[in-house]
């Protein structure tokens, strides 16, 4: 629960049965990408397999609508469901039914979702948590009881969840916790409650019994590297990520009665994380470390096996094991390249072949796309910062080209490799795209992730030297730098044209704070049990003391500072980011009579969803941008605009000619 709230190819014909039914013809190299191609919903995505194997279950989009698709393997269709307001899709799931989807729905972006049951077999849509405003999430289900789920829901206190357990063919509930006090509970797979985790006030961890016994205390300092996964069947023995006495987490299990820790698999390079286990007594199977690129660990015999095959037929693309039946004799693969859409396959576990389903945007096929480069950069102060670098359609060595310093939300979540479309967009229009970790970002150990704890200055300090290296190395033209980025990467838009005023010359704000004060006195109340993390970062609004550097760091005090245009983009009902974090900011600069454009989504939250309005976001990015770098863009009319929600507050100038 902690993590859950913290935090949704071509074929070569030589792979054995996965070839596309027809040969792709690419379109030349420097052809505009549209970007209802790009940016329009996948015509399929977010595929799960059922657990008995039999069918997958997929959004697909209709015109600008989505539906929530299920099929047989064979592709027969078998129901299809409208879908409203699903911003958190990717959280839906399979009940061991077999006959049921569970699907959180929210309003308009607000993040209060209901939990809705829908029937495959009658196309019944019914809402299990009909709590009013308030927020629900599945916790556990189990093969014991196929049609009884858990799910936390914070209806009594807004701080905190309690656990319900509900028959989904009834809609029967009943409360089976009452928290009033801990940030996770863990079940197994009788539905009893067997491990409990606890923040303290100085941002330690305890994992507790479910009588409060302590089974293990964590640091703060390690807590950002640090998770549970599941118990294994039948045994208290809880899997987890934790550093034991080094800096990269490793895969270990618990013995939740005698505390005695084992290591299943560790690494110096990065953390290690579970990536898929065994679905009858989920023991883990594999492992993942990803530094540059990710790396499988197998931890048995008999997936190493099947690792080995799956090597073989897919050569040096990344694939992933994205869901396994309960007989394990059917696996759904994804493969995800940097350099071409998503694809999905079928493997028969026991007769090994595999079979290629889908690409999820077959129309992206025909065109050229550009490879992700993994890098890794010095920081001025001695840290390793993963980069990934994509270089403009049109790069030529030795002839630097605008960059687009794309960041990364969080900060507790990282950039990776593999298909990025706004990576892939600004490619396009002729923009080098550095994506960079910076310290905070998770999965390069606990020293990296906690330098960033009061010293959120050196975050910027990061992506200028990151920024700088690319200049150095001839790949950008320093006089043609912006940045952009969403949340905490809008933030650190905010901040490197307010600290940095000559750096860049043009920033793109989605959703970013810009006042930390104002910021960390509004989260939702369900935020409030784990804030000491923030105040650990960025410090306390209701401590007088941690004012000072609560205002040294928030762009808003360093606006008679800021030079270069600016365009923000905000979601109304953002209940992260206020809307207040980007008004104020467009309000001083407009009282300075600044280059600022504004645009709000009144029907959306904190990142953008409806997919008019999504094209609409990037149709006026990518005009912004090339009134700054001087790149192409794509024309734009009226009629292309219907259906977005949009309202342009401030500098219709900078977006529309």
């Amino acid at each position: 629960m902690l993590k859950y709230l913290l935090s949704c190819s071509l074929v070569l014909s030589s792979l054995c049965g996965c070839e596309l039914s027809k040969d792709v013809v690419k379109l030349e190299e420097g052809t505009l990408i549209p970007r209802e191609v790009l940016f329009a919903k996948p015509d399929k995505f977010c595929v799960k397999l059922s657990p008995d194997g039999k069918y997958i279950s997929y959004f697909a989009r209709s015109e600008s609508e989505v539906t929530l698709c299920v099929e047989t393997i064979d592709g027969k269709l078998v129901r299809k469901f409208p879908v409203t307001s699903a911003r958190n899709m990717y959280a839906y799931c399979w009940v061991y039914t077999g006959n049921h989807i569970l699907l959180p729905e929210d309003n308009q972006g607000d993040e209060n979702d209901h939990i809705l049951c829908l029937n495959i077999a009658t196309g019944e849509k019914n809402n299990l948590t009909p709590f009013g405003k308030s927020k629900s999430f599945v916790i556990r289900r189990s093969q014991k009881f196929p049609s009884k789920v858990l799910v936390c829901n914070n209806k009594r206190n807004a701080q905190w969840f309690d656990v319900y357990n509900i028959d989904i063919e009834t809609g029967k509930s009943e409360k089976v916790f009452e928290n009033n006090a801990y940030a996770d509970m863990t079940f197994n797979e009788n539905f009893e409650l067997k491990v409990l985790t606890k923040i303290l006030s100085n941002g330690d961890m305890e994992l507790l019994t479910s009588n409060n016994k302590l089974i293990l205390k964590i640091p703060f300092e390690d807590t950002g590297v640090f998770g549970t996964y599941h118990l294994k069947k039948g045994e208290n023995v809880l899997y987890a990520s934790l550093p034991l006495g080094k800096d990269k987490a490793s895969l270990v299990s618990v013995n939740i009665d005698t505390k005695e820790i084992k290591t299943l698999c560790d690494s110096d390079e990065a953390d290690v994380t579970l990536s898929s286990c065994d679905p009858k007594n989920f023991e883990p199977q594999l492992a993942e470390v990803n530094y540059l690129r990710k790396k499988d660990i197998p931890l048995s015999n008999k997936i190493s096996e099947n690792l080995n095959i799956l090597r073989e037929k897919f050569g040096e693309k990344e694939f992933y094991i994205q869901g396994r039946s309960l007989d394990d004799a059917s696996w759904l693969i994804v493969t995800q390249e940097s350099d071409e859409s998503v694809k999905y396959y079928f493997f028969n576990n026991e007769t090994k072949e595999l079979k290629f389903l889908f690409s999820n945007q077959p129309a992206l096929d025909k065109y050229h796309l550009q490879k992700m480069e993994p890098l890794v950069i010095k920081s001025r102060d001695g840290f390793n910062l993963v980069c990934y670098l994509t270089r403009a359609n049109n790069f030529k060595e030795g002839s630097p080209a605008p960059l687009v310093a794309y960041i990364h939300g969080g900060p507790m979540a990282r950039d990776e490799y593999g298909f990025d479309k706004m990576a892939q967009l600004l490619s396009n229009r002729g923009y080098s795209v550095l994506q960079i970790n910076y310290r905070g970002s998770t999965g390069f150990g606990k020293k990296f992730f906690n330098a960033i704890n009061r010293n959120l200055e050196s975050v910027r300090n990061d992506i200028i030297d990151a920024v700088t290296w690319t200049i150095d190395n001839k790949i950008a033209d320093k006089n043609k730098i912006a940045i952009m980025g969403g949340s905490f990467g809008g933030y650190s838009t905010l901040a490197g044209i307010a600290f940095t005023p000559d750096f860049f010359c043009c920033g793109v704000d989605i959703v970013g704070p810009s006042n930390f004060i104002t910021l960390l006195s509004s989260v939702p109340e369900y935020w409030k049990p784990s804030m000491v993390t923030w105040y650990k970062i960025a410090g306390n609004p209701d401590v007088k003391e941690d004012i000072p550097y609560l205002k040294s760091i928030s762009p808003l005090f360093k606006k008679d500072q800021i030079k270069k245009p600016l365009l923000v983009f905000q979601g109304a009902n953002d209940p992260r980011v206020a809307k207040v974090e980007s008004d104020q900011i467009v309000q001083a600069l407009k009282e300075k009579k600044h280059p600022v454009a504004y645009v709000l989504y009144p029907d959306e939250g904190h990142g953008f969803h409806r997919e008019p309005n999504i094209k609409s976001y990037i149709a006026f990015t990518e005009r912004f941008l090339a009134k700054f770098l001087g790149g192409r863009y794509e024309s734009l009319n009226n009629e292309e605009l219907k259906g977005s929600s949009h309202e342009i507050l401030e500098g219709k100038d900078l977006l529309w000619n």
